[in-house]
C-alpha cells in the first residue's frame, strides 16, 4: 500500500520531467554508453509527424561484469509513443519498487513492438515509418516518442553504441514542433536589428545625457542579435542535414556566451545604479557583481556543454542539473542590488528635502524589480510549464513566446532607463551638500544603520552602495 502511494506521488514528477525532456533538435546523431548499470532512463524525445521516420542500430553489446552473461541479459530499448507515457512510466515505476519479486517491464513483449532486445543481435537494427492511422502492423502514428533504455537483470553493466536517424520527410531531421524554428529565430533576429537601430537613433538624439551603461546596453542588444541569427543558421544547417557540424555552430555559442554576461552585467549595474547615479560601485555592489558574473560564466559554460552531450548519458545529467543550479543562483543575484537600492531608496526618502526625487526613483527601482521577476517567473517558470502542455507539432510556440518576452523585457528596461533630459531615474540634485550621497566614501559597505546615521546627520538620500 505504502508503495502504491508513493508510486502516484513521484509518477506526476517523473511524466512531467519526461513532458518537459528537451526534444532533439536535429537528428543524425550516436550515443556511446560504457558500463551503464543504470536501471532506467530517458535517452531522447522526438516529434513525428506523418511521412517521417525512425531508423535506430546498436551494436558492439558487450557485458562488463564476468557473473552474467550477453544472454541471459533482460536490457533493452523501448519506443514509447506520448499516449503509452503514462502506462509505461507506471511499470517502470513498478518494476523499480518490486524488489526481488519485481516486474521487468521488456518481459511479453510482442515482435511488432517498437523495441530492441540487447541480448538477441536480430533486433538491434530497427526501422519504422509514420502513418496517420498505423494500417501497417510495424507503422507508427504521428506524436512524440520516448526512447527509454530499460534494464531489469540486477548489477548488470552494459556497454553499447548506438546510431539513430529520425527524420520527418527527405530533407527535415528537426521534431516536428522545431521545424518553423529557423523562421521564428530569424524573423526575432532582425526584430531585434531593428530595435537596435531605433535605440542608435535615440542614441544621437540625446547624445549630452548617455552614460556608460547606456553603451553596454547597446552591446547587449547587438550580441542578441547575432546571437539569434546564429542559432537561425544552425537550425537551418541541422533541418537539412541532421548535425551540428557546421561554423553557425560555433558563432552561436559565441554570442549566446557573450550576450548572457553582458545581460546579467547591464540588469546588476543598472540595480546598484552604476554610472547613472553614481560612478563608482561599492565594495558590496562589486562582491555581488563579481560573483554572479562568475555564475553566469559557468552557466554559459554548462549550457554550451549540455548543448553537445548526448542527453540520457551520465554527464549530461550532470550539465543539465548544473545549469539549472547555477541559472537559479544568478536570477536571484540579479534581484539583490535592486533589493538594497528600494531599501536604502525607501529610508532616504523623507530626508535632506529631497522626498520628490527619492520617491520618483523608488518608484523607477520597483517597477524594474517587478519587470525583472516577472521575466524570470515567465521564461524559467510559466514557459516551461507551456512547453510541458503543447502538442508534439507547436513546441516552437513555447520558444516563440520566450523570445518575445525578452524582446518586452528589453523593450521595458530600455524606455525606463533611456537617456533623456528628464528621467526620473537620473535626476540628481547637484547641491554641493548632496554630493557624499553619491560618493564612495571612506566605508565602501555603506549597510542600511550607517545610512540611518548618515540621515540623523543630515546628509541623507541615497548613498554610495545604492
Amino acid at each position: 500500500m505504502a508503495a502504491r502511494t508513493w508510486s502516484a506521488l513521484v509518477i506526476p514528477v517523473l511524466l512531467l520531467r519526461l513532458l518537459c525532456a528537451p526534444t532533439a533538435a536535429a537528428m543524425k546523431q550516436s550515443w556511446s554508453f560504457a558500463g551503464e548499470d543504470r536501471e532506467q532512463f530517458l535517452i531522447e524525445r522526438f516529434g513525428f509527424s506523418t511521412g517521417g521516420r525512425m531508423d535506430v542500430r546498436v551494436r558492439d553489446v558487450s557485458v562488463f561484469n564476468g557473473a552474467a552473461s550477453l544472454k541471459s541479459a533482460r536490457a533493452g530499448l523501448l519506443f514509447v509513443h506520448e499516449d503509452a507515457l503514462w502506462d509505461a512510466m507506471e511499470q517502470l515505476q513498478d518494476a523499480r519498487d518490486g524488489g526481488a519479486e519485481r516486474y521487468c517491464v521488456l518481459q511479453n513483449r510482442s515482435a511488432a513492438a517498437a523495441w530492441i532486445d540487447l541480448a538477441d543481435e536480430a533486433t538491434w537494427s530497427l526501422s519504422r515509418v509514420v502513418a496517420n492511422d498505423a494500417a501497417a502492423d510495424d507503422a507508427l502514428v504521428p506524436g512524440f516518442y520516448y526512447l527509454f533504455f530499460v534494464q531489469c537483470t540486477s548489477g548488470l553493466q552494459l556497454s553499447f553504441h548506438m546510431d539513430a536517424d529520425f527524420r520527418n520527410g527527405a530533407l527535415n531531421f528537426l521534431s516536428a514542433g522545431d521545424s518553423p524554428l529557423p523562421a521564428v529565430y530569424l524573423a526575432m533576429s532582425l526584430a531585434f536589428l531593428a530595435a537596435a537601430g531605433l535605440w542608435l537613433r535615440h542614441l544621437r538624439a540625446n547624445a549630452d545625457h548617455i552614460h556608460s551603461v547606456h553603451h553596454l546596453m547597446t552591446v547587449l542588444v547587438v550580441f542578441k542579435t547575432v546571437s539569434l541569427f546564429a542559432e537561425s543558421m544552425r537550425f537551418y544547417y541541422m533541418k537539412t542535414h541532421g548535425d551540428t557540424l557546421t561554423g553557425w555552430t560555433e558563432v552561436y555559442y559565441v554570442f549566446v556566451f557573450l550576450k548572457g554576461v553582458t545581460l546579467f552585467a547591464v540588469l546588476l549595474l543598472i540595480g546598484s545604479g552604476w554610472s547613472l547615479l553614481k560612478p563608482h560601485l561599492s565594495r558590496r555592489d562589486k562582491s555581488v557583481v563579481s560573483v554572479v558574473l562568475a555564475l553566469q560564466v559557468l552557466s554559459n559554460t554548462a549550457m554550451i556543454a549540455l548543448e553537445e552531450t548526448a542527453v540520457g548519458t551520465r554527464s549530461w545529467v550532470t550539465w543539465r542539473d548544473l545549469l539549472h543550479a547555477v541559472d537559479l543562483l544568478c536570477c536571484f543575484g540579479i534581484l539583490v542590488p535592486i533589493v538594497w537600492s528600494i531599501r536604502t531608496l525607501r529610508q532616504s526618502a523623507f530626508t535632506d528635502g529631497k522626498a520628490h526625487i527619492n520617491l520618483q526613483k523608488l518608484t523607477q527601482f520597483r517597477a524594474f524589480y517587478l519587470a525583472v521577476v516577472t521575466y524570470i517567473y515567465v521564461t524559467r517558470v510559466a514557459l516551461f510549464l507551456l512547453d510541458a502542455s503543447l502538442p508534439y507539432d507547436a513546441t516552437w510556440v513555447a520558444v516563440l513566446l520566450s523570445e518575445l518576452a525578452s524582446a518586452a523585457f528589453f523593450a521595458v528596461t530600455g524606455y525606463r532607463f533611456r537617456p533623456v533630459q528628464q528621467n526620473p531615474y537620473l535626476e540628481v540634485s547637484t547641491r554641493i551638500d548632496s554630493l557624499d550621497e553619491f560618493s564612495v566614501g571612506v566605508d565602501d559597505d555603506d549597510d542600511l544603520d550607517s545610512s540611518d546615521r548618515a540621515s540623523s546627520r543630515g546628509r541623507g538620500g541615497v548613498r554610495g552602495s545604492v
